[in-house]
């Protein structure tokens, strides 16, 4: 038997060529510890990690790293780059789950690791927004939580994934205070908006909205199947001229061009619920987005600089970082 220090050479068993070997073993197959490693060979802990040095130098050890992980890390870090990110998820292909739910559960998981006491949430509404806000749970309560509906209710909009829906579910589910803007999301005047605006029970919950620090919201396509058509916010004809002035994507059903700049409609000047500049105020800005379909409105969204942090699929964050070197 060898022991610590001694200077005698560790004799491994005869199924291992050399102590190399063995050492490489007992910590990368049996998973030992370093310390416990030393232990069994007779040899120090600092001798341990001089030996798993050698063995990936000989090649001995070989640690390679998935390629699909490799893949979507590689690209997270350049779309974060490219478009001045502070991060960027991208969830594993999977075809088995619906992507929407994929998405929903990757933006539940980055609220709950990034909520902090006293934050105050700003949530948008849609079906992503409300996938985020259905797997939402977290393991011990947060103090002093606050959820803010930042867009006001359309009329007629579905139930489904209601402002008013998103916002309660995950104040609910956060266990926080929930603050909605009782308010419809267009009015019939400049003027009515403006006197609205002065009501202090209104005056109050915006107040209260505006002072989020950080906010979750989705991008919507204009396509006939897209949630800013479905929810009846705006007239069919209404949205057909805003496309063809140059509309691609919608966010708190506010319209944006390529550039990612605010397309003005006739509502304007009578929407409720806070504007695009104040989204950008907010500090933190998680956008949950992916599909094939709401490519270009994803890319104006980044490029318009309203997000800080985004999630989506890996095929999407591909085509956006192919557009971005295209350009």
């Amino acid at each position: 038997m060898s022991g610590k220090g001694n200077g005698v050479r560790p004799v491994p068993p005869k199924e291992f060529p050399d102590a190399l070997t063995w050492a490489a073993w007992l910590y990368f197959v049996d998973d030992m510890t370093q310390s416990q490693v030393a232990e069994k060979i007779g040899v120090s802990r600092v001798t341990v990690i001089k030996m798993l040095n050698d063995a990936k130098a000989q090649g001995i050890v070989s640690i390679r790293i998935n390629p699909k992980v490799a893949s979507q890390t590689a690209t997270s870090r350049l779309l974060a780059s490219k478009f001045g990110l502070n991060s960027v998820t991208i969830i594993p292909e999977n075809e088995d789950a619906p992507l929407i739910d994929r998405l929903g559960k990757a933006g539940a998981f980055a609220i709950m690791e990034t909520l902090e006491e006293n934050d105050v949430l700003g949530v948008a509404w849609g079906r992503t927004v409300l996938s985020v806000a259905k797997n939402v749970a977290l393991e011990a309560p947060i103090g002093n939580l606050t959820v803010v509906q930042v867009s006001a209710s359309p009329n007629g909009l579905s139930a489904d994934f209601s402002p008013e829906l998103c916002a309660s579910l995950l104040a609910n589910r956060l266990g926080a205070r929930s603050v909605n803007l009782m308010a419809p999301a267009v009015v019939s005047s400049p003027e009515l908006r403006a006197m609205l605006l002065k009501e202090p029970s209104i005056r109050n919950q915006l107040d209260v909205i505006r002072s989020a620090n950080k906010v979750v919201f989705g991008v919507g396509e204009l396509g006939p199947a897209s949630t800013v058509r479905n929810s009846e916010l705006h007239s069919e004809p209404m949205v057909r001229k805003l496309m063809s002035q140059g509309a691609i994507g919608a966010i708190l059903g506010m319209f944006l061009d390529a550039a990612g700049h605010e397309v003005s409609g006739p509502t304007h000047d009578r929407t409720m619920g806070i504007s695009l500049d104040e989204l950008k105020a907010i500090p933190n800005r998680l956008c949950v987005a992916g599909g094939a379909a709401k490519i270009d409105a994803i890319r104006a969204a980044l490029v318009g600089g309203f997000a800080t942090d985004l999630i989506t699929d890996l095929t999407t964050a591909q085509r956006l970082l192919d557009d971005q070197k295209s350009s």
